[in-house]
């Protein structure tokens, strides 16, 4: 796009700490948005960090995928090497002493009409009303994840509870001087008004996430044809705490199905930490039930590229969910545009279980936090629904 197209559009800032060659959801989210702002009329101007500034694996496609229609505002950011050694990771906290300073020189050059916190990492929010208040420019907020939710049992960690502790604090304050609230689910919303009902004349806005479907097109032209010796069924993406009661259901489920069919369960990209302190998440379930023969784990995230590949080349796949309703799969619209069989295991109020039950899609088992419908009671049913998927 020349220059003085651009100069003649609106401009709008992205605070995207995650932005390409990251491969992360805010990154997916936020290269989406940048692809088809201009075709709207608006500009982006992404405030992102140097890549070597982050700790998952680089991912050169997602650059080639985000296009160039946007200009891009490299912020500094502490050294993680650094601040490990003091037990800070989080890639907000490392950006924001810097990210102040960078929008308010910016603003003053570029005049934006909005600026946009798309998040994880939340502590970004923290000078979001200060921004505005400086340089009068309005603000939304883009809920990835929630910001406040209880602490589930188990989780006693010092780093957790005063993360919580500081995003009590400023939630509300970040929130209230918005202009406007998106989340990718409607779920995230009702929480927030739930917990402050000041916000409910705000504007809140569900914003599902999105896929491309010449994605999967344009590999799919260039990838063999693949036979694999055993049904080979992929899950990629990563495991987290509030999804561990979930794999009470799904882990025995499998062996079900392992005990009828040649299967070779692969779970790859398990783990949201960086590289060098990725860690298995299912050892104690592959103990419990048997299945080192055939189940295997790779806890590091691959690039979007070999996971657009892989799930190409799989015979089935599997979508599952936490335990909160709020969940909004990343991977969904991606299953759903890859044209791929898969198999989803969610809880029944959550955005991707209506949608797939909505347009009966016949491979859908849900869940819930009642007794009854606990992921542990669907072991038979989702069992039995991963074998018709296997025989389609």
């Amino acid at each position: 796009m020349g220059e003085n197209k651009a100069d003649k559009m609106k401009k709008i800032f992205i605070v995207a700490p995650y932005f390409p060659p990251s491969a992360m959801p805010p990154s997916q989210r936020v290269r989406l948005i940048v692809k088809h702002a201009a075709d709207l009329g608006y500009y982006p101007v992404v405030f992102t960090v140097a890549p070597h500034c982050r700790e998952e694996r680089e991912d050169p496609w997602m650059v080639e995928l985000a296009g160039n229609k946007f200009d891009l505002v490299t912020v500094k950011c502490l050294d993680p090497r650094k601040t490990r050694k003091f037990k800070v990771g989080d890639l907000g906290v490392r950006m924001t002493p810097f990210l102040f300073s960078a929008l308010r020189k910016y603003a003053k050059k570029e005049k934006p009409s909005f600026i946009l916190y798309p998040v994880p990492p939340w502590f970004v929010l923290i000078i979001a009303p200060a921004v505005k208040w400086v340089t009068g420019i309005p603000y939304g907020i883009d809920f990835i994840d929630p910001w406040v939710y209880d602490l589930l049992p188990g989780e006693k960690g010092i780093k957790k509870r005063l993360s919580l502790w500081i995003a009590r604090r400023f939630e509300k304050r970040a929130c209230a001087a918005a202009s406007i609230i998106y989340a990718v689910s409607d779920g995230i919303n009702d929480d927030l008004v739930k917990r402050y009902p000041s916000l409910k004349s705000k504007p809140f806005i569900a914003v599902p996430y999105g896929a491309e479907q010449d994605d999967f097109e344009s590999l799919r032209k260039q990838l063999p044809v693949v036979e694999n010796e055993k049904i080979t069924i992929r899950y990629i993406g990563a495991i987290w705490f509030d999804c561990y009661p979930v794999l009470d259901g799904l882990m025995p489920a499998l062996a079900e199905v392992a005990a009828e069919f040649p299967i070779q369960a692969e779970f790859l990209g398990t783990s949201y930490a960086g590289i060098s302190i990725a860690t298995t998440q299912l050892d104690r379930w592959v103990t419990r039930h048997s299945m080192g023969s055939y189940l295997t784990e790779n806890p590091i995230r691959i690039t979007y590229k070999k996971a657009v590949e892989l799930t190409l080349q799989a015979d089935l796949l599997l979508l599952i969910g936490g335990m909160l309703p709020y969940y909004a799969a990343s991977k969904l619209m991606g299953l759903v545009v890859s044209g791929k069989t898969f198999v989803a295991f969610l809880h029944k109020e959550s955005f991707p279980a209506k949608l797939l039950k909505g347009i009966n899609y016949p491979y859908v088992v849900t869940y819930s936090d009642e007794q009854d419908e606990l992921p542990v009671t669907q072991i038979k049913y989702l069992a039995e629904t991963i074998k018709r998927a296997i025989n389609e």
